[in-house]
């Protein structure tokens, strides 16, 4: 077998293609490479080896194949003729053969990418085409599936390098499908790494500006209140206002208490008056002074304490403020002269004390009436105060809002202007990364790869063996039959006294004359080494042999321990169911027939074997063998079998020892009490019999005994001492 299969792959591979490879080595930077991050990161090695794998995979994706195939059957198109730097000439003749006219017609010569284009758009405008086909089936050099099982990928230990090799059978193939493979897929890389950065820039951006536009918004909204409201500070008015109305309600109070204590004065004077003095101060010349002077101060008031609405003061109304003061200075001097020429015409000039009540009543009218008006004034600016309150109350409120609002817009800018500017800093990191350089360009190569035909001829040998051998273990392992010596002991749990080989004559090359002669030595010594155990006043020595099945040899054996025994001059008694003759011609020899039937059972003597009484003395034979039929279709002489001295058990080395022989067998032993039986094991292997025997005479060449003694380990043997 294993020559056979050698030979097989050996004419197989005769013709087999040569094959090229080359390779290419780009350095990726995942790992090491630049970068322009602020931080200082370290090397994420579990995020490198996810980078590689996505390169790797990107590498052998079909998209990438397909292209690579396509660019490459328009390359080799788009010739005017053979190139070999591009396909053979015999690889050019036989693709203008196979392409039909349809696409032949849509090949721009010299122009690859128009080529392309036409065959890309071909392709996709259905599936039955020929360019379709030709990528998706099983073309040696532009099928995907071709193309991919041929490319290999590794990365150099833990560098940025990952070496790519392909191989084919054209070396200028080779080298220009590694060229668009490295090519093909470094666009693709930066394609995806720069879309996908350039996505989430233009997301930030968007975003960026709508928040530029709320805030914008959220800033005028509250430019427009304040514009409405006249707020240009509203914290430092609420405190200006806070201030004044503090300040304002001192005053007040102030006044306030003057007011009343004058008026209060004022009463007790009048109290102190004359019924006439009151009638003379309350006429009317008086009371329009009073009149008069009362507004005067209310007027002089409003412009101290700033009631006016503008608040401001020209020089013309500082002026006037002037000249109403004059006028209540006028007014005072009026009124008191009015008051004295009114009582010096009434009273003599003893009337001192009333005139000093009227002296300290006008002084304290004087002051009632400006009391009276700034308390007026300032009831005014009061109610002014709680119409500013409750102006400003609300609109703190809705300030706060406002400036919330703006708060919220300004920090939602500035934080998508800072995701912005990462963006765009990641953007640059990717595009500095996805650079990927070919730091080795794919070689055109020149010479093709070993052959690997001799060491297919060899796996084919070894193969071969293997199966052989598998086949001899499982044959072995899988063989229930009985076989060796050992597994009959393990089998039948009994002990095995001899073996006898089968006999094969045509074979020339064992002496099974010698092997037959020693196998019935071994048996007839067992047998003679068990007469010697008894004495010459027990004799004959009774051997039985039986069997559970019928046909395992027992007359053969039997035939040839009785020869034995009679070539060494013992009288042998032969007891047998069969009547056929074994051809032993000796005066030693007697035999005795019995018939197979229920009266075996009964017979507990040998002599009872003898129906015609044919024998007088059974002490004149050395040996009685006594042979049954097979125990588990006939009956055995069971009380005869508790008196045999030896028993032995006959049985074939090539069938299973069945359930049927192992329970017939303990019915035998349970039966009897004699000795318990040894095993004659017939028809074992040849080989068998070196485990007695020792080596077979057997003619063997030196190469066969030199292997024998390998599998044996048995170097250093010798056939002699010298």
């Amino acid at each position: 077998m294993p020559i056979i299969l050698a030979t097989m792959v050996f004419y197989l591979t005769m013709d087999q293609p040569k094959t090229y490879d080359s390779k290419a080595r780009v350095y990726t930077g995942i790992a090491s490479g630049s970068t322009i991050e602020l931080e200082d990161t370290k090397i994420d090695f579990r995020a490198a080896n996810t980078a590689y794998d996505n390169l790797l995979n990107l590498i052998k994706a079909r998209t990438t194949i397909e292209a690579v195939g396509l660019h490459l059957f328009a390359q080799h198109m788009a010739l005017g003729e053979s190139n070999p730097k591009i396909i053979s000439a015999e690889k050019y003749e036989s693709l203008l053969e196979e392409v039909p006219r349809e696409v032949k017609d849509l090949v721009v010569k010299g122009d690859v990418e128009k080529t392309l284009e036409n065959f890309v758009a071909l392709k996709d405008s259905g599936h039955s085409n020929y360019i379709y086909k030709l990528i998706n089936l099983d073309h040696p050099d532009y099928s995907i599936e071709k193309i991919s099982g041929k490319v290999g990928l590794n990365r150099i230990s833990n560098s940025d390098f990952v070496d790519i090799q392909y191989e084919s059978d054209d070396a200028a193939i080779c080298q220009n499908t590694l060229l668009i493979l490295c090519e093909v897929f470094v666009k693709l890389n930066a394609d995806i790494k720069v879309n996908q950065s350039d996505a989430v820039v233009k997301y930030f951006e968007g975003q960026l500006n709508n928040s530029t536009v709320h805030l914008k918004e959220a800033e005028d909204e509250l430019l427009d209140f304040n514009r409405t409201h006249n707020i240009f500070n509203y914290n430092e008015q609420t405190k200006h206002i806070a201030a004044e109305k503090e300040e304002f309600e001192i005053k007040y109070f102030e006044i306030y208490r003057k007011f009343h204590a004058s008026k209060a004065i004022l009463d007790e004077l009048e109290s102190k008056l004359a019924t006439h003095e009151k009638k003379r101060i309350a006429s009317e010349n008086i009371m329009e002074l009073r009149k008069k002077l009362s507004l005067l101060n209310f007027e002089i008031s409003m412009g101290s304490l700033g009631m006016k609405k503008d608040s401001t003061l020209s020089a013309s109304d500082s002026n006037r403020m002037t000249d109403k003061m004059k006028e209540v200075a006028e007014i005072e001097a009026k009124l008191s002269s009015q008051v004295e020429d009114l009582y010096q015409t009434d009273y003599d000039n003893k009337s001192v004390a009333s005139t000093n009540i009227l002296a300290t009543w006008l002084q304290n009218t004087i002051e009632y009436e400006g009391y009276n008006a700034q308390l007026q004034v300032m009831e005014q600016k009061r109610l002014e105060f709680e119409e500013l309150y409750k102006k400003f109350s609300p609109l703190g409120a809705t300030m706060k809002r406002l400036e919330r609002k703006i708060d919220i817009a300004e920090r939602e800018y500035l934080s998508l202007l800072h995701s912005l500017g990462l963006a765009k800093l990641k953007q640059q990191n990717v595009e500095l990364k996805s650079n990927i350089k070919l730091t080795e360009v794919p070689y055109y190569p020149i010479n093709p790869k070993p052959s690997k035909r001799m060491m297919l001829v060899a796996v084919a040998g070894i193969v071969g063996f293997l199966l052989v051998v598998i086949v001899i273990f499982l044959l072995e392992f899988l063989d229930s039959n009985i076989n060796t010596a050992a597994r009959a002991e393990d089998k039948i749990e009994l002990s095995v006294s001899s073996i006898f080989p089968v006999i094969n004559l045509e074979d020339k090359g064992i002496d099974y004359a010698f092997i037959q002669n020693k196998a019935v030595n071994a048996i007839s010594r067992n047998v003679l080494l068990n007469q010697y155990k008894k004495s010459e006043m027990e004799k004959p020595v009774v051997n039985m042999l039986f069997s559970t099945q019928e046909h395992e040899g027992k007359s053969f054996i039997c035939k040839n321990l009785i020869t034995k025994l009679c070539e060494l001059d013992y009288k042998v008694l032969h007891i047998t169911y069969d009547v056929q003759d074994l051809g032993i011609q000796s005066k030693y020899y007697q035999k005795i027939t019995y018939p197979v039937n229920d009266r075996l059972y009964k017979i507990s003597e040998i002599h009872e074997f003898d129906s015609e009484d044919s024998i007088q003395d059974y002490s004149l034979f050395d040996f009685v063998v006594l042979e049954i039929p097979g125990i588990i279709k006939n009956p055995f002489p069971v009380k005869l079998a508790s008196t045999m001295d030896y028993t032995f058990l006959v049985t074939r080395a090539n069938r299973a020892w069945s359930e049927a022989d192992k329970n017939a067998l303990r019915l035998f032993k349970e039966a009897t009490t004699g000795p318990e039986p040894t095993i004659i094991l017939n028809g074992v292997k040849v080989l068998e019999m070196e485990t007695v025997l020792g080596e077979l005479p057997k003619k063997r060449s030196l190469f066969r005994k030199f292997m024998k003694q390998v599998v044996q380990f048995r170097f250093f043997n010798k056939r002699s001492i010298a």
